[in-house]
């Protein structure tokens, strides 16, 4: 399995990676590429530190939500399968410059009678989970985990 070494020059502070195979993990380091004064010395550098995966996904997610579905802000409680507070972007000066204003009313009250329906009846998740509970829709996972072949 290949690694990857940073090597540093002592005269000259160049810097170099070089990618080792498993046969050459005991090499002596490089000579210097710049000043060809001596061999380099391994250089360390430490891991680098992310956040927990909890914290990427929420990242993801705020970023998906924000160009995709033009959400200005999220504020959770942070339990799980409480309701986030949304806010929406005011999208109605990013109309295109040919747009007419009878269109550009037409798309406005759109937008608003939008935003009414998901005030008043959540969003499609909110809608699916209750067609769950109510037993108007099946619950296709359950149904595949009664149909599938246990292995122990």
């Amino acid at each position: 399995m290949p690694i990857v070494r940073t090597y540093g020059c002592p005269d000259c502070n160049h810097m170099i990676e070089v990618v080792l195979s498993s046969d050459q993990w005991d090499c002596e380091p490089p000579e210097c590429p710049a000043c060809r004064a001596r061999q380099m010395q391994q250089e360390f550098k430490p891991p680098a530190i992310t956040g927990s995966p909890r914290s990427r996904a929420a990242a993801i997610a705020e970023d998906i939500a924000a160009n995709d579905y033009h959400v200005a802000d999220i504020q959770t409680d942070g339990k799980e399968g409480s309701r986030a507070k949304v806010r929406y972007k005011d999208q109605t000066n990013m109309l295109p410059s040919g747009f007419s204003a009878q269109a550009a009313q037409m798309l406005e009250s759109a937008i608003a009678i939008g935003r009414d329906t998901r005030l008043k009846h959540g969003n499609g998740l909110d809608v699916l989970q209750a067609n769950l509970k109510s037993g108007a829709q099946p619950d296709l996972i359950e149904q595949s985990k009664k149909r599938a072949i246990r292995i122990w």
